[in-house]
């Protein structure tokens, strides 16, 4: 076994760059056109390509939903709080933290509800974030 080759590892990091790039601006679009199939479409990416679960939830955010970059972190802040989380940043936070399997899909029902009270929705019953 070999020493790894620095050449090949910055490739493949440079052609991750380039699809988590790419999914961004497909997410761009999409949402111009009809944003209910992003969610879906980049959760099937995840599953198939990991390099996909680097992508900053805030960039993912602003992407779909258009959001400034300040309003996409407190979305983040807010979903990490609701889910008893403390973040050292959210502009650190993944497509890995927000799809964490063990979670049971907490902190994304958490974010998008988040993203959905921002945005003006209100529910007709009592908050379940807040008791």
């Amino acid at each position: 076994m070999g020493t790894p080759d620095p050449l090949t590892g910055h490739e493949a990091r440079l052609a991750a760059d380039r699809r988590r790039a790419a999914m961004l601006l497909r997410l761009r679009r999409q949402s111009e056109t009809d944003g209910r199939e992003c969610l879906p479409m980049l959760i099937d990416a995840c599953c198939k390509d990991p390099a996909m679960l680097s992508l900053h939830v805030w960039a993912v955010d602003q992407a779909i939903f258009g959001t400034g970059r300040i309003r996409a972190g407190r979305h983040i802040e807010t979903a990490a709080a609701w889910c008893g989380h403390r973040l050292g940043s959210p502009w650190t936070v993944d497509m890995g933290w927000l799809l964490d399997g063990r979670t049971g899909g907490s902190r994304l029902a958490a974010w998008t509800y988040a993203i959905a009270l921002d945005n003006g929705f209100r529910p007709s019953g009592p908050d379940p974030y807040h008791s």
